[in-house]
């Protein structure tokens, strides 16, 4: 509950503007709901809410003035028009200066299904029939040529943490361009109906990296990360899409070493070796 004193300031904080904007939107909302989702290290808040009867999904968050500039502010707002991919819908948003931030809430259409894991790297085995999985690659491949200028196509983004995990290593692998979801990952893909959730960071990047990601954080499940890969092997295995492989890997490392996906490190690492290996040693 939001006045237990075990929660930090900071899910109180996400809870009062969730409160807030569902007012501003004119939902009815529980912010103290055990429904209440909250996204990585408590940037946003999410939860059910109602107007007119309908069921609908309220998600609040807040930033400093300065980086309410970038493409992942308007994320969802940006991805309203996107055919050929089952996702939730923007209906309304609003946003209000609060103190030194300016807080968001986005009201969505409501997703009935559930998430395929509670943690974005899938822990226990994940099954689907091949229907769910063709959904997801015709969703992945749609996406993949929807125009937009969100993100860009610089390398020089990719190259720090390519050098400072691989070396020269990396140097070899050149990508190419594709619209990504760029969080694609298993909290973020919900069964038994497939839905793409989270559209806050897509936008052009090295082609396959949506792939490339989900792929990465099925590594602690060896048969779901076989799965995968025979979904888009095709991608995988193309020189581009090992380049992708090689930057998803690049950027969870990057994350362990702040803290998160502590037991992934040595699997990714493994996984980048396949990559980087002489053709002699490789295996895929």
């Amino acid at each position: 509950m939001s006045d237990d004193q075990s929660e930090s300031g900071q899910r109180r904080f996400l809870r009062r503007i969730l409160a807030d904007g569902a007012a501003r939107l004119g939902v009815s909302v529980d912010a103290d709901t055990p429904e209440a989702v909250f996204g990585w290290r408590d940037r946003t808040i999410g939860a059910p809410a109602t107007k007119d009867g309908t069921r609908l999904w309220l998600r609040a968050t807040a930033e400093r003035r300065e980086w309410t500039e970038s493409d992942d502010w308007t994320g969802n707002q940006d991805a309203a028009d996107m055919p050929g991919i089952r996702k939730p819908s923007l209906i309304a948003h609003t946003e209000w200066d609060d103190d030194n931030v300016i807080d968001r809430a986005e009201l969505m259409t409501y997703v009935p299904d559930r998430a395929c894991s509670p943690t974005a790297e899938l822990r226990t085995p994940f099954t689907a029939p091949d229907t769910w999985w063709a959904d997801l690659r015709a969703a992945v491949d749609a996406l993949s040529v929807h125009p937009t200028h969100r993100g860009g196509e610089n390398p020089g983004w990719y190259t720090p943490d390519l050098r400072l995990f691989f070396g020269v290593r990396a140097e070899r692998f050149k990508p190419s361009w594709a619209t990504e979801h760029m969080d694609l990952q298993w909290s973020n893909i919900t069964t038994p109906t497939l839905w793409l959730l989270d559209w806050e960071s897509w936008g052009r990047a090295p082609a396959g990296y949506g792939a490339a990601s989900l792929y990465c954080h099925s590594l602690l499940i060896p048969p779901t990360a076989h799965r995968v890969h025979q979904v888009f092997a095709d991608v995988l295995d193309s020189p581009e899409g090992q380049y992708a492989q090689l930057c998803a890997i690049s950027h969870l490392l990057r994350r362990a070493s702040d803290g998160d996906y502590p037991d992934l490190v040595l699997p990714l690492h493994a996984a980048a070796e396949k990559i980087l290996a002489p053709e002699s040693r490789r295996c895929t």
